[in-house]
């Protein structure tokens, strides 16, 4: 009989933490601010993630043997996320463009371009002056149709030749990595990028990094293509 009424005080439990996060996730992409939807997000993963470690101990309490080997998994897939590199996600993709190194990164590295080749839906500098390190660039993007905007800061910029940009969060550590060198046939660009999963979300979503690699990869060779095609129409600019 005590079992019984554990049982169901555990599964209440399970239950009361995972409808709030199931309602939260839902509601996080309209907060219209990627910091707002960062912090609900987060906490959806958590309450998620504490309603799903009561499954174990209902398991426990109905077969102690079958129970002791559920925590037994459930702790080494929990522990193997704990350090920062299995939680570390970065892809890449280049491509050669039949045009002059600076041709190519006058447009990249132009802050006011970024739309017409990246998945955004606006971008502005806030920062005034030209781009330099520190500047500070306010994107919008589209998540689940409802637009997000975010804030990227300019970390490392070799001018004609690499930017790097850092999303303000608080989790993730999402960048994008731009490059561009000489190539025997006009220049090599490369985009590359990532983000750092939390412990959270790596607990939860981790089985699926290759995936997301697939997918990360292939929207960044989407994005090169339409920079192509960008450096194809656009003017020489000359070298500063």
């Amino acid at each position: 009989m005590l079992g019984v009424l554990a049982s169901a005080v555990i599964f209440l439990v399970a239950v009361a933490l995972v409808v709030p996060a199931l309602i939260l996730e839902r509601l996080a992409p309209r907060s219209g601010d990627y910091l707002r939807w960062e912090r609900r997000a987060v906490l959806a993963q958590r309450l998620t993630l504490a309603g799903f470690l009561c499954l174990p101990l209902l398991v426990l309490l109905s077969n102690p043997l079958l129970g002791g080997i559920v925590i037994v998994a459930v702790a080494a897939w929990i522990l193997w996320w704990l350090p920062e590199s299995h939680r570390r996600l970065y892809v890449e993709a280049k491509a050669v463009f039949d045009a002059p190194p600076d041709a190519v990164a006058s447009v990249m590295f132009d802050v006011s371009q970024q739309t017409r080749w990246m998945q955004l839906l606006d971008v502005a500098l806030e920062t005034p002056g030209l781009v330099r390190v520190g500047s500070v660039i306010r994107q919008t993007i589209s998540l689940h149709g409802h637009p997000l905007v975010a804030r990227s800061v300019v970390t490392e910029l070799r001018p004609y030749q690499r930017m790097v940009l850092t999303v303000q969060v608080r989790h993730a550590k999402p960048i994008d990595v731009l490059e561009v060198a000489p190539h025997e046939r006009g220049a090599l660009v490369t985009y590359g990028g990532g983000h750092q999963l939390s412990r959270v979300g790596a607990i939860l979503g981790g089985w699926g990094m290759r995936s997301w690699r697939r997918q990360f990869t292939q929207r960044r060779v989407e994005n090169l293509e339409r920079l192509r095609a960008l450096v194809v129409r656009a003017p020489l600019a000359p070298r500063a």
